[in-house]
């Protein structure tokens, strides 16, 4: 049905030209049928006046189908091509009921051989018509009637058998030519459809090759950029790693060196997050989970972050007050207001940074703005900021000013979302970025998205925990990082080390997991094999996380729609801390919970149970893959 359209018109298109094409040659076919006809009657002309006005018709008529041949030549789009069928289809009513109508002249004539020319010349017309006509059905059905109708009719009614057998043969020539149109038409129309179906087919491969071409070179531009952009700071490490080998460089210098690759390094993190963002976003890895919270709680959250920041720069931090209660991703909401903010401080050198709700008509929900003085974005820039690594008013690329990606995971989170980033800017005048959000039920409100995230306190002393993976460097990593947090650290190499320790009596407060491990192994497989034994052992409620530096596994994607942890390489010592404490959190909770049933619940379990209910809905929002803070 969606085809049918653009095929009718195709064949009307070819229809047009088929139709008017043979109109110069009918012009002088016509002239030659009047002249014939004039010249059969011309001693013997019954109702002279009658005659004379009937072909002076048959000539105007002539002449207004050349007419018409040379206005479709000189401005083809003044009608539709059905316009112009129709128009060439008015034409043949006029062009072929006088030669038809005058074959009464013949009958009214004393000569005798007179019907039968006459008849003669209108199946000659009506041939004609069927090659120039018969790939149209109204100009067929308007033509090939009126020549040949006629004649039948009166041929049947002189009651003699000659004329009654050619009325015969003239009926069965009118139903042959008819059939034949029939499939004439059809195959034109199939002619038509195929070469429709290969056009399209050919724009169709243009339009995809196109957009491979553009892939291929925003593939391009982007590795290019991310290049730049990992390879100073590595640059800068190197260079700094060399000079504290200096053994001429005092204390106080080596320190300021030390600092310097810290910065890098933290530098070179923050880039790797921002890819690792899209990428986790691309690959479907990131969930979006819904809750009822106080927008005022999620704005003071990040003004909290930025306020510093602004003040430094002296700038103004405003947040509009708001009672609202809304029905979204807290998680992913923080993650695009906490870029949209921190692009607002970079590109706002003087004035005020204003960050609330409004509602802008719209009753069931209404739109979150961020709105700035600063530099603005002229018109031509606006559809480029939102390309990985583009950036307004930085040609020299300087880090301090961020990479380009921060725009480009928002517009992505906010599709995420199901809304649609929208932006109104001047250059020199400020921008404003706005998104629709949906408003929730205080009723089903959460307690606190603040007092969730202060209540974190440090559970980690005396904690036990099993880390597997199979790079020792990493083992020996964690197990140092973990032990200075005061937690009693077992390391294992794969998933049959694991079930040893448990055997030994080592009973894990939580699990942690590389995803790839030797063997052909993935660290879900361990964790389900570990999960069992600690089942079988009485211990089910046990932390389970699954670090991995994988971004589009299949395992993960069903990983993640079962709610199991995941964190994403690199990983921040305070990522880890925080997210560790999060979950030890959620899962005291959990055994609180179902302490006085006496009913275990595994923690993959309880992810999946405690989705739909107010209290846990932070520990999901903060335990879920791609959205550990």
């Amino acid at each position: 049905m969606m085809r049918a359209d653009p095929i009718q018109r195709a064949v009307d298109e070819d229809l047009v030209g088929v139709l008017y094409a043979q109109d110069p040659i009918a012009f002088f076919s016509h002239w030659f049928s009047i002249a014939v006809l004039v010249s059969i009657y011309w001693h013997n002309m019954p109702s002279p006046q009658l005659f004379a006005a009937c072909f002076t018709f048959y000539g105007i008529a002539n002449c207004a189908g050349l007419a018409m041949w040379v206005w479709n030549r000189r401005q083809p789009g003044a009608l539709t091509p059905r316009g112009w069928i129709r128009l060439h289809a008015l034409r043949s009513v006029l062009l072929y009921s006088a030669p038809g109508l005058a074959i009464w002249f013949a009958f009214h004539s004393r000569q005798a051989e007179l019907p039968l020319l006459h008849t003669v010349l209108l199946v000659t017309l009506a041939a004609g018509v069927f090659m120039s006509n018969g790939f149209d059905r109204l100009n067929f059905t308007t033509s090939v009637p009126l020549l040949l109708l006629p004649a039948i009719v009166l041929h049947i009614g002189s009651h003699t058998f000659d004329r009654t057998i050619l009325a015969i043969v003239l009926a069965f020539f009118f139903c042959a030519i008819n059939v034949y149109a029939i499939s004439y038409r059809r195959l034109f129309h199939r002619v038509v459809e195929a070469r429709v179906d290969q056009q399209y087919l050919a724009e169709s491969l243009a339009v995809q090759k196109h957009v491979a071409e553009e892939a291929s070179l925003a593939k391009t531009r982007f590795f290019a950029a991310a290049s730049h952009d990992l390879r100073q700071p590595l640059h800068a490490i190197g260079l700094l790693a060399a000079s504290l080998n200096d053994p001429t460089a005092t204390s106080e210098q080596r320190t300021k060196t030390a600092d310097h690759i810290v910065n890098n390094v933290d530098a070179l993190n923050q880039l790797f997050n921002q890819v690792l963002d899209l990428a986790r976003i691309e690959s479907g890895v990131t969930q979006v989970i819904r809750m009822h919270f106080r927008l005022s709680e999620l704005f003071e959250r990040v003004g909290n972050q930025y306020w510093p920041q602004a003040a430094a720069k002296g700038l103004a931090l405003r947040i509009a007050p708001t009672s609202i209660v809304i029905h979204d991703d807290p998680v992913l909401l923080e993650r695009v207001l906490g870029n949209l903010l921190s692009n607002a401080v970079r590109y706002t050198e003087e004035g005020a940074i204003w960050m609330g709700f409004r509602r802008a008509g719209r009753r069931m929900g209404g739109f979150i703005e961020v709105r700035d003085s600063g530099i603005g974005i002229a018109q031509a820039e606006q559809e480029h900021i939102f390309e990985e690594f583009y950036q307004v008013a930085n040609p020299q690329r300087d880090a301090r000013q961020g990479h380009g990606l921060g725009l480009p995971t928002v517009k992505r989170l906010i599709g995420l979302l199901g809304s649609e980033l929208q932006l109104r800017s001047v250059a020199g005048r400020g921008s404003v970025f706005r998104f629709a959000v949906e408003l929730g039920d205080p009723v089903r409100a959460v307690a606190g998205l603040s007092d969730a995230a202060a209540a974190v306190v440090l559970t980690a002393q005396g904690r036990h925990v099993l880390c597997i993976d199979d790079d020792p460097s990493i083992l020996a990593g964690l197990a140092s990082l973990l032990g200075r947090w005061g937690c009693i650290v077992r390391g294992a190499r794969d998933e049959r080390d694991a079930l040893e320790a448990l055997a030994t009596g080592f009973v894990p407060d939580a699990v942690l997991c590389d995803y790839q491990l030797a063997n052909h192994r993935t660290g879900a497989q361990a964790l389900a094999a570990v999960r069992d034994a600690l089942r079988r052992g009485g211990r089910e409620n046990v932390v389970t996380l699954l670090i991995t530096g994988d971004m589009a596994s299949v395992e993960l994607q069903a990983l993640a729609a079962q709610g199991i942890p995941v964190l994403h390489k690199p990983v921040t010592p305070a990522r880890l801390r925080r997210t560790l404490e999060l979950l030890w959190q959620q899962a005291d909770s959990a055994r609180a919970a179902t302490s006085g049933s006496g009913a275990g619940i595994v923690q993959g379990s309880a992810v999946d149970t405690m989705a739909d209910t107010v209290g846990a809905a932070p520990s999901i929002q903060l335990g879920r893959p791609g959205q550990l803070a």
